[in-house]
């Protein structure tokens, strides 16, 4: 057998290797799981640290730029207009952050640089009226100048020495230079930071495209609306990142800082694009090592499948031991044990088969012959090799017990326990026998032969037949027994009525002599018939000095046993239940067996006629001292009480066609014995019969 067309080798290897892939499988996920895991943590914990640390630098720059416009505040308002524009003017010649200044008195505007013009002067007004009553600096939300450029304002008043709003200084910012600015302290090439105003407006952005669209419907802008900070995994800025916000505490403006996710898995990609490489390179090495490792372990084992067969086919009596110093070393030592007692038991089943006296065969579900012993081969004087494979219907048994037995043993699954019918064997003699069938059932509970036994019971016929006769002349001698004793009864009259004709002759009678002569005659005749009966009476009962010396040692329970082997056919055609309770040992008696298998059969004949719809029969044999105490019990109807004394009296029967003799032989027989008899009975439940006999020595 190929190793690798081995199903063992198949189920190995494809088992090693899915432990395998899943063990792989399960490290991958969890390393992959906690490295993700790991790798959002630390975003989320950089992009808050971030926007610590960048928010306070923009609150830092914003405050700047308004220290930078409070410091001219004072001269716009004392000082000449030279002096304040050279200030300004180099101001925005020192920072590209600065766009422009306006000077505002009230609301009249002084000055510009550079000179620009605004698309809406409703905005400055806006601006100078906060200004006006807040007396401190503001930031504007995002503006929109004519040429298309985004800006924003940062004012500052100018104040009287009483305090009052005299005008206001307004810086506009350059957002591309802030978004430059804001580019610096992104988190890697795709990192973002934006600033939003109080309308969720971005006014700063680390790609400029974003500068002046809106965030206001986005979770992160509804958050800073009501000036909330936190972190937020999501879609923001056409892609999904992890973002961290916060509201500066300056100017009514927010920080976005944020993290594109595919940019921070990067490195994780790395890892997993490694372990994938070391997991297919554990995989092919695995894969190489459950192939070597399926061969040192199925090798032995197919050699052991290859012996298994040779002894099946009857090419191998014995297995050879392997030499892997392991369990599979271990395994052929036991098959080459349990080989020997295989063939051990075969040769002892062989020989139980040989020493059986009855014929015994045995087939396969198609009804060929396999198994014919030595007592099949005297039974039919038919050699065991002329009928092994055969089909078991080509035996010389009667046609038609073939087909209602053997034929539904085979075909319908039915076992049969006793079938008499006929063998004529090879010299043409016919036998009298009786088939047992069983079934062999496999592990499926399905057929796969059947056994049958065939048992020679010509000679058993013959001494049922005797045994009946036996019975009839028992019935018969019992009967003239009776008669005998009732004749005794009316010659004891005769007797005394011939003495007493005697004593009442006169002996002046002429007639005496003659008288006295016949009554001597009646005397005489009635005598040798009154010895004559005695002697009948005492044969019958068998109290001869013959039958005394014929007394020998039986068992009970072989004697019981042979009676219920004689009628099981009876009991199954009745439908009748036998149950045995037997001590141990042999069960000794002094007795005549032919007497006593009378005794028991009377009985169990009794006990058959009173369940003739069915029922049960318990024999029972118990040790009671120095008395062996046999009891049958059956199920029928039962027998009255005020009648049940009288059954064992002769000539009483409470069968319609009974004789009355049956159970008074029985007891006459228990008597001889030395044994005692008794019975019990219950209307509908049943009778039970005791015997007690005394134990042989």
């Amino acid at each position: 057998m190929n190793l690798f067309h081995s199903k063992l080798t198949k189920r190995y290897v494809i088992t090693v290797l899915v432990v395998i892939v899943f063990i792989l499988t399960l490290i991958y996920l969890v390393t992959v799981n906690v490295m993700n895991t790991s790798v959002r943590s630390q975003m989320e914990y950089r992009d808050e640290l971030l926007a610590k640390s960048l928010g306070n630098q923009i609150e830092s720059l914003f405050q700047n730029i308004i220290d930078n416009t409070r410091q001219i505040s004072p001269i716009v308002d004392n000082g000449n207009r030279s002096t304040y524009q050279h200030e300004i003017e180099t101001i925005i010649s020192r920072d590209s952050l600065y766009l422009f200044f306006e000077v505002y008195k009230r609301k009249n505007q002084l000055l510009r640089i550079p000179d620009v013009q605004l698309s809406d002067p409703d905005q400055v007004d806006a601006i100078l009226k906060r200004l006006s009553w807040s007396k401190t600096s503001y930031i504007s939300n995002l503006i929109e100048l004519p040429d298309g450029r985004k800006t924003i304002a940062i004012a500052y008043p100018t104040l009287n020495e009483q305090g009052d709003f005299t005008g206001a200084i307004i810086t506009y910012l350059n957002l591309n230079v802030l978004s430059d600015q804001l580019q610096k302290f992104s988190i890697g090439s795709k990192g973002m930071n934006a600033i939003i105003d109080r309308n969720g407006t971005i006014i700063a952005h680390t790609s400029n495209q974003f500068i002046g669209s809106s965030i206001e419907n986005n979770e992160v802008g509804r958050n800073l609306a009501k000036e909330r900070y936190g972190i937020w995994n999501g879609q923001i800025f056409n892609e999904k990142m992890v973002v961290s916000y916060r509201p500066l505490l300056l100017g009514n403006i927010s920080l976005i800082v944020g993290e594109p996710i595919k940019q921070a898995l990067t490195p994780a990609s790395s890892v997993t694009k490694l372990l994938i490489q070391g997991f297919v390179s554990v995989f092919v090495i695995a894969l190489v090592l459950a192939v070597f490792s399926a061969s040192r372990v199925v090798r032995p084992v197919m050699s052991l499948i290859k012996q298994v067969q040779e002894y099946r086919e009857g090419r191998r009596e014995r297995f050879k031991p392997l030499q892997t110093r392991d369990e599979i070393e271990d395994l052929s030592l036991v098959l080459s044990e349990m080989a020997t007692e295989l063939r051990e038991k075969e040769r002892s089943m062989f020989y139980i088969l040989e020493s059986i006296p009855y014929c015994v065969i045995t087939t396969d579900q198609d009804g060929k012959i396999r198994t014919f012993n030595k007592g099949a081969e005297e039974l039919m004087l038919i050699n065991r090799s002329e009928v092994l494979g055969r089909n078991i219907l080509k035996l010389p048994i009667k046609h038609d017990v073939q087909e209602s037995v053997l034929l539904k043993t085979l075909r319908e699954g039915k076992a049969f326990e006793e079938v008499e019918t006929q063998i004529v064997d090879e010299q043409k003699q016919v036998h009298d026998v009786r088939i047992y069938a069983s079934l062999f059932k496999g592990e499926q509970d399905d057929h796969i032969g059947s056994l049958l036994v065939i048992r020679d019971v010509s000679d058993l016929k013959k001494l049922e037949e005797y045994l009946r006769q036996s019975d009839r002349l028992a019935s018969l001698g019992q009967l003239t027994a009776g008669i005998a004793h009732e004749i005794k009864n009316p010659l004891s009259i005769i007797q005394v009525a011939a003495e007493t004709i005697r004593l009442q002759l006169d002996d002046s009678s002429e007639e005496r002599e003659i008288i006295e002569e016949l009554t001597d005659d009646i005397l005489i005749s009635s005598e040798r018939m009154n010895k004559l009966l005695t002697d009948f009476l005492k044969l019958t009962k068998g109290k001869d000095k013959e039958k005394d010396n014929e007394a020998v040692l039986i068992d009970l329970i072989s004697i019981v046993d042979e009676l219920l082997n004689l009628l099981r056919k009876k009991f199954n055609d009745q439908n009748v239940k036998v149950t045995r309770d037997y001590p141990a040992n042999p069960s000794l008696v002094l007795g005549d067996k032919h007497r006593l298998t009378q005794m028991l059969l009377n009985v169990l004949l009794n006990s058959l006629h009173a369940m003739k719809s069915g029922g049960t029969i318990s024999i029972n044999l118990k040790d009671d001292l120095d008395f062996w105490q046999l009891s049958v019990s059956d199920t029928g109807e039962g027998i009255p009480e005020e009648t049940l004394k009288w059954i064992f009296n002769p000539f009483y029967s409470t069968k319609p066609e009974g004789t009355g003799l049956g159970l008074s032989i029985v007891r006459e027989i228990v008597i001889q014995h030395g044994g005692k008899i008794w019975a019990e009975s219950v209307i509908h439940l049943g009778t039970t019969i005791h015997f007690q006999l005394p134990k042989g020595e």
